[in-house]
């Protein structure tokens, strides 16, 4: 029962110390770990940040990276349900403001590749 006690606790302190490691610079922080960014990169076959965090009532910008291959954002879960982007190889879509709850994404064309995101909005 101890070593178990022992387990909760580390746990816990994992996840508190991983709750007050987010960045708050408006760009993520160039880290693949979120961090109230209002842009996600999408490029060879990733959202980059994802997971990510935002305020309530911000819109997000999913812009193409230069010489990409062709992605869509198509929403699987959230409060709201954004209209999906276009399947493109470059420019850029953006949301409606989101509602807080957390919306999960992929890319239909490469979730196989295990191409999908979440944004928390708070």
């Amino acid at each position: 029962m101890r070593s178990g006690l022992v387990v909760l606790e580390v746990v816990t302190g994992v996840v508190i110390l991983a709750s007050c490691s987010n960045s708050t610079s408006p760009n993520g922080g160039g880290s693949n770990t979120g961090g109230h960014s209002t842009t996600i990169t999408v490029s060879d076959n990733t959202f980059q940040p994802t997971p990510d965090t935002v305020a309530i009532g911000s819109t997000v910008t999913f812009s193409w990276a230069p010489n990409s291959v062709s992605h869509n954002v198509t929403w699987d879960a959230g409060p709201t349900t954004p209209p999906n982007s276009a399947t493109m190889s470059s420019g850029a879509y953006t949301t409606p403001a989101l509602d807080a709850g957390t919306y999960t994404y992929h890319c239909t064309i490469h979730v196989a590749l295990g191409m999908q995101g979440t944004i928390v909005v708070r």
